[in-house]
């Protein structure tokens, strides 16, 4: 529902374009707790701030569907504790890295397939790696000469010179620099990774929060460097449909909107250049390719007609107006004498 937020104060705001009432709220709210009945810490619950205003606040489901790597920090904002102790089995596999999130479970993030790097940029990143050492990634060339270069990150790290060192003593800084990323031992071969396409986690947010602190809020909850720029947060439904949230919007308001279950529509982390899928175009998705390239003809076939259909109605109007002129050109000169 549209309304003008001036002449309805006492409705809510979902972006600059919708808003609904506090009973519309009431409904969905109630909706959404009882299908999350057996599971109260995913309930969405709201009051009234001192001002009198309503606040809503909840876990939020969100997917990630990033394409690009991302990159963690090397440093947590908290000091790490020297008491805390924790078996470096249980926090890295061979298969990636793993760890718990404030509310979550624990979910798998995938390592960055480096076999996908071109050659080319393998080369040229080579020659950086020899007279520079970058923190974030894997040890020096010279220690492990068979093994690709990961992917530089949208936000790269900084580059810092320093002095090439032997192997031992090289093992033993790495060692003193590796940090902890919420509880957890921060890990060179890890610290530039895709999380798997679809793997979901959760954030608490409120009714306060835009997209972009939605954002930020999932970046300082897994102490991601890339900046909340390079992000956008789309809906993508069950049709296929794919929708970027604006600026404006407040995601969890348009979770509400959309209805608990995820069947439905999935609240993506994407890249900021993710395109959007319109309706008419997510009805074709699921086709067969053969069928697609049919229907592709049909519509090439249907343009050219349209064309000659506009072009042969504008050459007969062209026409007429060219005659109305000469017309009126032989009646002028007719006239004169």
């Amino acid at each position: 529902m549209t309304m003008m937020a001036h002449q309805y104060p006492s409705w809510i705001f979902i972006n600059e374009r919708t808003f609904i009432t506090r009973e519309q709220l009431n409904s969905l709210l109630k909706t959404y707790n009882i299908f999350y009945k057996n599971q109260k810490n995913l309930h969405i619950l709201y009051g009234e701030t001192e001002d009198g205003k309503l606040m809503v606040e909840g876990m939020l489901d969100i997917f990630w569907g990033v394409k690009r790597p991302i990159q963690l920090k090397i440093q947590d904002e908290k000091p790490f504790s020297s008491f805390t102790t924790m078996k470096l089995s249980d926090v890295f596999s061979s298969k990636g890295m793993t760890r718990w999130g404030e509310f979550d479970d624990l979910y798998r993030i995938g390592e960055l397939d480096r076999t996908q790097i071109p050659m080319s940029e393998t080369r040229n990143f080579q020659e950086d790696y020899l007279s520079y050492d970058i923190s974030t990634l894997k040890p020096h060339a010279e220690d492990e000469p068979d093994s690709p270069m990961l992917y530089r990150t949208m936000s790269e790290a900084t580059l810092v010179r320093k002095r090439m060192k032997p192997p031992m003593m090289d093992r033993k800084e790495r060692q003193k620099n590796r940090a902890s990323i919420n509880g957890h031992f921060y890990n060179h071969e890890t610290s530039i990774f895709i999380p798997a396409f679809g793997s979901e986690t959760k954030v608490r947010v409120n009714s306060n929060m835009r997209t972009e602190e939605v954002i930020k809020q999932l970046l300082q909850k897994f102490k991601i460097e890339n900046s909340p720029q390079d992000f956008a947060l789309h809906l993508i439904f069950a049709t296929g449909e794919q929708r970027r949230l604006k600026k404006t919007d407040i995601p969890l308001l348009q979770r509400l909107l959309q209805g608990p279950s995820e069947k439905n529509a999935r609240i993506f982390l994407m890249d900021k250049d993710a395109e959007e899928i319109s309706s008419d175009v997510a009805q074709y998705i699921n086709f067969h390719f053969t069928l697609l390239e049919s229907i592709l003809q049909r519509l090439n076939e249907e343009e050219k007609r349209e064309i000659q259909r506009i072009v042969t109605k504008f050459n007969k109007e062209k026409a007429i107006i060219q005659k109305c002129l000469q017309n009126k050109r032989v009646i002028k000169t007719e006239t004169t004498v």
